[in-house]
């Protein structure tokens, strides 16, 4: 679907159990196992590296850790895979007005299955500035991660510490950048192109069911 189509998307938002430190330190063992050697520790290893009294103890962190999204076992002593989280990163909150805050990184991810999570990352839209393009606040934009662009490309540009949502224009006589609204009620900003980092280039809209 292209990006200011305004149009809803069916959607859903993944997010896995938040884990106890002892899950934490279980996981990183058994991960930093399977990348290094290609396969899984036996619960008598995650026993003997965490120095638990009984490898009973190891088998129910592993159990939880299944449970809870991270694991999953295959056949065999050494058939626990790690499991990657399904979703693009619902990174933060990006401004559609005035420049806020930077992107803020959260565990939490939307699954729409067109995007990989590789190139993609997604932001919640903070206000009004971009509404003439179909764009509300509380609307999701899906936004491929890059550095560059052209002129009239819809991007997440951040400032200094802050980030916003506008079209990007280059005013070279005036040696400058123009981020531009779709609010006929705003101004445009105005900034030297060394101010400007472009972080994304938007590429879809989500707008998730019940949101207004």
């Amino acid at each position: 679907m292209p990006w200011g189509s305004g149009m809803p998307w069916g959607s859903e938002m993944i997010e896995q159990q938040p884990l106890t430190d002892a899950q934490s330190r279980v996981l990183d063992f058994v991960a930093g196992q399977i990348r290094a050697t290609g396969r899984s520790p036996s619960l008598r290893e995650i026993q003997a590296e965490l120095k638990y009294g009984s490898p009973h103890t190891a088998r129910f962190h592993v159990n939880n850790l299944i449970e809870a999204g991270y694991l999953c076992r295959q056949d065999g002593h050494r058939g626990l895979q790690l499991v990657e989280p399904a979703g693009i990163l619902l990174a933060g909150t990006v401004a559609a007005g005035p420049p806020i805050e930077a992107i803020e990184e959260r565990d939490e991810r939307i699954d729409l299955g067109d995007f990989s999570n590789e190139n993609h990352f997604a932001l919640r839209v903070r206000g009004d500035s971009m509404i003439e393009e179909a764009i509300a606040d509380g609307d999701l934009v899906i936004v491929r991660k890059q550095a560059t662009c052209s002129d009239g490309d819809l991007v997440v540009a951040r400032i200094g510490e802050e980030a916003t949502l506008k079209r990007f224009y280059r005013e070279a006589k005036k040696r400058r950048i123009r981020l531009q609204p779709a609010n006929s009620e705003m101004e445009p900003i105005f900034c030297r192109a060394e101010d400007v980092v472009i972080e994304g280039m938007v590429v879809g809209v989500v707008r998730l069911m019940g949101n207004k």
